[in-house]
């Protein structure tokens, strides 16, 4: 198949793809739908892990706490305060970026195993602290009753209007993913992940670029906490977990960490699994785990991954497989012009 038969059959089932899923709520139940969505807000939460995993190579175990901080400031400005909307969204995420950016500048001084663990102490030290506050978070029973808002009239507790809102939504998000992969600052991150040091000699602020893609992988977890709150009802410390975790992070290696659409093809795995399995057995976790362990022996770089050396061996220049966390222009040398301070 020729490189341009190629782009145009891509096309013709990307748009079937979309017309499918705008169209979902008319040919599936409340149940289906239902997942759908949770597949969405999970999805932002893979898109926070992967951009940081996949562009940046920084394997952050932070992620949950975001995902559950805008969760629990609109619970509690929205649901127990009483602030009408947009209030409560705007500070849920104001606290995530906010957050992400004092993080940032402690972990982003460190590479490798000591910013993993970092990463991990932080999140735990968020977790701790949701399920210790009794007075103000109420602990394990966490916040109730969260309901979304009705932006320009709309009444987002129809499930198929709170889909088609998410679904918009996500579209957006990836959309934004995909230029900042291509953008000079995706290219830059880019370097940083293969060479800091050359990056900084190159005059680039290794420092600063890394703690910006931070806050921005931030800015996606904290956008799926919040559609997590309002179609649940509820936040509790359960969504910054460790065991949530270690979840999203194995989600988005199961879908290929080093392909833009790798965290979104995890999670769609990973969400039907856990709804198909758990229909059959209560051991489902165990079930799960395996699946996990299993794909990930026999393919390190992803289901993508195994796709891309199919084609590769396959179509040869025609393949449909496109690697976005490192960009056709990737291999170009990056500008020497400009300064920009390291630490």
């Amino acid at each position: 198949m020729t490189t341009e038969a190629t782009r145009h059959a891509t096309t013709i089932a990307a748009a079937i793809v979309v017309v499918a899923l705008v169209a979902l709520p008319a040919y599936v139940g409340q149940y289906t739908l239902t997942t759908f969505i949770r597949t969405i807000y999970f999805g932002f939460l893979a898109l926070s892990v992967g951009l940081l995993l996949g562009q940046g190579g920084m394997i952050s175990l932070t992620q949950t706490a975001f995902f559950g901080l805008s969760g629990y400031v609109i619970g509690l400005l929205g649901t127990e305060r009483g602030f009408p909307s947009p209030i409560p969204e705007l500070a849920g995420l104001a606290a995530v970026l906010l957050l992400a950016f004092v993080f940032g500048l402690v972990v982003m001084r460190t590479y490798g195993t000591v910013f993993l663990m970092l990463t991990l102490a932080l999140g735990q030290i968020c977790w701790s602290f949701v399920r210790q506050n009794t007075s103000l978070l109420h602990g394990w029973a966490g916040i109730r009753g969260i309901q979304p808002p009705s932006p320009f009239g709309l009444d987002l507790t129809q499930h198929a209007i709170f889909y088609w809102i998410s679904l918009a939504a996500f579209g957006f998000g990836l959309l934004v993913l995909w230029r900042l992969a291509e953008s000079p600052f995706g290219l830059a991150l880019n370097g940083i992940r293969e060479s800091p040091r050359r990056m900084s000699a190159l005059g680039y602020p290794v420092f600063w670029l890394r703690v910006t893609a931070f806050v921005i992988a931030a800015l996606y977890a904290g956008i799926g906490g919040i559609l997590a709150a309002w179609s649940s009802g509820i936040v509790t410390p359960t969504a910054m977990q460790l065991s949530r975790t270690i979840w999203i992070l194995l989600v988005v290696i199961l879908g290929g960490a080093a392909h833009f659409w790798g965290p979104v093809l995890g999670t769609v795995i990973a969400v039907w699994l856990d709804v198909l399995i758990s229909q059959l057995t209560p051991r489902y976790n165990t079930v799960i785990g395996i699946v996990f362990v299993a794909v990930i022996l026999v393919a390190p770089n992803g289901i993508l991954g195994v796709l891309e050396k199919i084609g590769a061996a396959g179509t040869g220049p025609g393949r449909w497989r496109r690697n976005l966390f490192v960009p056709r222009a990737a291999e170009a040398a990056p500008p020497t012009h400009g300064r920009g301070g390291h630490t």
